[in-house]
């Protein structure tokens, strides 16, 4: 730019008005001298008046052509240097008009040897100077675009919703788990989470990252069902001046829904640990009742108990379907299905219940996490034996296998679920009211979470369960799981050896007959 500046000012340059006004002088001057001396060589002397007259008279009309003729040639010369003129300044003026029309590459390639060379350099000098700020905009922006996608992609992967405002409240900015949390920008404008960062204050908290500077502790507020955990943060520029606004925010409605349930378990829990003690006292107080019913009681209130430690201890626990698919292996089902018989043998025995086993179909192999499994089946047993009537029966069914499937169920003779209770067994800490066929209400202890598990343990395995019951007559639990291959003729050890021995007793005729009692 610095050596078109010096071209511009060193170029040789010659006025118009030099080059009009010079030449015309110059031919005026040359016709007053011709003329002059045509008018002076009249003769005076020697020659009649006649002749005289009409010499001067041939002079004067010599003299009117010479100036016509010289009036003619000037009219044409100035015609033609003004239309030479014109057309320069109409190729100055399309250039003009090309460059208002955005074609920044037009110029007009003048040299700036007169005024109108000059004006058109000047215009190519200044279309050059806006070109180049024009590019380096260009490139600017291009530049700002790429660390907008750059800060747009890091704020998109960001596991946490980000809302981006400046300080009139407009928002600027919003990644895909903001939305997804809020639903719009208009629900944000109308929910609490806009207060948040409405006032502007000199008092900033801790700084959370560079330039980025916490206002106030983290809030928790409710927006379209979803409990949210919302932290404001000002955003300060170099000169620490506030720019804008920056929340972030956090579902935790799961957490709090955590919180509350185990509140509601722990209370749950306490009622159940007076129930027992006070009905133990009522027990011993009772000379008449047998020492056998009151050790039952203990047994039976004692497992209770200790179930509900375990629900407590498992409702922190997600059911993660990676570290399951970690821990799988091939299980046989019929096995299994003795395993389950043969853990809850005892408790059954306590309630006076039966517990059968029938294998209609064997060789059949599933894979899964043996200690979920036993979880999940045994919180469904457990439910039979609690809702039946001493003497009852329960039967746990390997019943074959279909479309690459295998099928289980149990069956219990209890007083059965209600059909406006079924629905909803499987939603966590439902309790239905139960009563026996003459009307008694049975009052069985537990936190409602047994079903909700085990149906989250089955669907983690890629299997399904549902039920079916009648009232006063029993409930069978279908159960269906993913059959694979065996990955040899060993059979994994489910029991422990006190367990195995009591299963090679009760196992030892099963061909004999396909249904045995575990008891």
């Amino acid at each position: 730019m610095d050596g078109t500046v010096l071209s511009v000012q060193t170029t040789p340059f010659f006025s118009w008005r030099w080059r009009v006004l010079l030449p015309l002088f110059t031919v005026m001057l040359v016709a007053a001298m011709v003329g002059i001396y045509l008018l002076a060589g009249v003769p005076e002397a020697g020659v009649s008046t006649g002749a005289r007259s009409f010499a001067l008279e041939a002079r004067v009309q010599l003299v009117r052509l010479l100036f016509a003729s010289m009036a003619g040639a000037i009219i044409i010369v100035v015609f033609l240097a003004v239309n030479w003129l014109l057309s320069r300044v109409n190729a100055i003026t399309r250039v003009v008009e090309a460059l208002a029309a955005g074609q920044g590459h037009t110029r007009t390639g003048m040299k700036p040897t007169d005024e109108i060379g000059r004006l058109g350099a000047a215009l190519d000098y200044y279309a050059d100077r806006v070109q180049e700020r024009h590019d380096a905009l260009r490139a600017s922006l291009r530049r700002q675009r790429r660390e907008t996608e750059h800060l747009t992609a890091v704020l998109e992967a960001l596991p946490d919703g980000i809302v981006v405002q400046d300080l009139d409240g407009r928002v600027m900015m919003m990644n895909d788990k903001a939305r997804a949390l809020l639903g719009s920008q208009k629900a944000f404008h109308t929910s609490d989470l806009n207060t948040l960062t409405a006032t502007v204050t000199d008092i900033l908290g801790p700084a959370l990252a560079p330039g980025l500077y916490a206002l106030g502790d983290p809030k928790c507020v409710e927006c379209d069902g979803r409990m949210l955990s919302a932290q404001a943060a000002a955003v300060m520029s170099l000169a620490n001046q506030r720019v804008g606004t920056v929340l972030v925010l956090r579902d935790i409605t799961e957490d709090i829904r955590r919180e509350r349930a185990r509140d509601a378990l722990i209370d749950k829990l306490t009622a159940e640990v007076q129930s027992p003690i006070s009905e133990l006292g009522r027990l011993a107080a009772n000379e008449r009742r047998p020492l056998a019913a009151f050790a039952r009681e203990i047994t039976r209130h004692a497992v209770a108990l200790q179930k509900l430690l375990v629900e407590m201890r498992e409702l922190t626990a997600d059911i993660d379907t990676r570290a399951l698919s970690q821990g799988q292996h091939p299980l046989p089902l019929e096995n299994f299905a003795w395993a389950v018989a043969n853990e809850w043998r005892k408790v059954a025995q306590a309630a006076n219940i039966t517990i059968n086993v029938r294998i209609a179909h064997r060789g059949m192999y599933v894979l899964g996490d043996e200690r979920r499994l036993r979880w999940a089946v045994g919180n469904i047993v457990d439910n039979a034996i609690k809702y039946s009537p001493p003497g009852g029966s329960i039967t746990i069914e390997v019943s074959g296998e279909k479309g690459g499937n295998a099928f289980m169920r149990v069956i219990d003779t209890g007083v059965g679920i209600a059909p406006d209770e079924l629905p909803h067994v499987f939603t966590r800490f439902f309790r239905g009211n139960p009563v026996t066929e003459g009307g008694r209400a049975i009052h069985a202890p537990g936190t409602g979470q047994g079903l909700t598990i085990a149906r989250q343990i089955i669907e983690a395995h890629g299997g399904r369960v549902y039920i079916k019951s009648q009232q006063f007559e029993g409930t069978t639990v279908f159960i269906i799981l993913p059959l694979t291959a065996p990955v040899s003729m060993e059979v994994p050890r489910l029991f422990n050896e006190a367990t195995i021995r009591e299963t090679e007793k009760l196992t030892s005729g099963r061909e004999a007959s396909p249904t045995r009692n575990a008891n």
